[in-house]
């Protein structure tokens, strides 16, 4: 994969004190943590999205998150993924991460959501996750404080993709195609 710095990049990376939206296990905000409080020990349930980016032909791109991840760093995972932000919406923060994680601009929209938890080396995710799809004929170009590499599947094997290979993916993405129905085409 060539490292690319496109202009729309966030080269700064994970920021523990970055202020997240909790919420109840339904989606429901109810307040505020640092990402710290939200991903320490049991965490706190919080705002997330997982975003899938479709080129024309029916491709997925998949991400391989970056080795400086301080959660599941290496593995595969949905075209972008982050935590909605105070004062932004859904779509807005995924369209936010499209640019500064793929050097993209896509416009996205809801197509499902989920509850999971996860432990991973002591921290863990607990989230509600809203799951979005967008469509580009731009190739994405890495930001490589986030991702180790890029690959695109064709939508309609991913989830058995998923399945047969589970200990390279993410536990969320295993949630997200249990959960939630992706389009073969955007």
């Amino acid at each position: 994969m060539k490292k690319n710095t496109h202009p729309f990049h966030d080269l700064k990376g994970e920021r523990r004190d970055q202020l997240l939206i909790t919420c109840d296990q339904h989606g429901k905000p109810n307040g505020f943590a640092t990402r710290k409080m939200c991903h320490q020990a049991d965490g706190k349930t919080h705002l997330a999205f997982m975003a899938f980016v479709y080129d024309e032909k029916g491709n997925v791109w998949m991400t391989k998150r970056g080795k400086q991840k301080s959660l599941w760093a290496g593995f595969w995972d949905a075209s972008t993924i982050s935590h909605v932000l105070p004062g932004e919406s859904t779509e807005r923060a995924a369209e936010r991460r499209g640019k500064e994680e793929l050097g993209i601009e896509v416009n996205f929209r809801k197509v499902g959501s989920f509850y999971y938890f996860a432990k991973f080396n002591g921290d863990c995710e607990n989230e509600f996750c809203y799951v979005l799809v967008g469509k580009t004929m731009d190739v994405p170009h890495p930001n490589p404080v986030e991702i180790e590499d890029i690959k695109k599947i064709p939508a309609r094997s991913l989830v058995s993709e998923v399945i047969n290979q589970t200990s390279i993916y993410t536990p969320w993405l295993r949630f997200a195609i249990r959960k939630v129905v992706l389009p073969e085409k955007v």
